[in-house]
């Protein structure tokens, strides 16, 4: 039985769409969604253009631009959600850290049922080196993955 799916966005085109699989999803099964974004720390994904001009205090500024973004694409995504899908009950949650492995840490700390991730989404600089996310989710996660094209 499906009662809590978890669906992974990052403003990419295929995590709308696979927050509308999951919307769907949930509406048939009378499930609730709860809506992750998750930012990768400044200090794990940039690597600042001219190191020697860098402070603290520039680094402070970014974090929070950076925040912002993040939460901006959440509130999108959820917004979203309640226009299309009224009938399902929208959470949402924002973390910060890897990606796959904090999705994996939503999903089995929450106890959800599925999590439903894009198939790939902005990171594909960092894919190149670390791998996809879809697939170390679909590896790590304690319950089905649904991978959307």
């Amino acid at each position: 039985m499906i009662r809590k799916v978890l669906v992974a966005v990052d403003g990419s085109e295929n995590s709308n769409r696979a927050l509308d699989f999951g919307l769907d999803l949930a509406e048939k099964f009378g499930a609730a969604v709860t809506v992750l974004n998750v930012s990768e720390s400044p200090m794990m994904g940039a690597v600042p253009m001219e190191p020697t001009t860098v402070s603290g205090e520039s680094m402070v500024v970014f974090a929070k631009d950076l925040r912002k973004f993040h939460e901006e694409i959440l509130n999108k995504a959820v917004a979203h959600a309640k226009t299309v899908k009224d009938s399902v009950e929208v959470f949402w949650k924002y973390v910060e850290g890897d990606p796959a492995l904090e999705i994996v840490a939503v999903a089995r700390d929450g106890g959800f049922d599925v999590v439903v991730v894009g198939h790939r989404g902005l990171g594909r600089v960092r894919e190149m080196f670390l791998g996809n996310i879809s697939e170390k989710v679909a590896h790590l996660a304690p319950c089905p993955v649904i991978i959307v094209r």
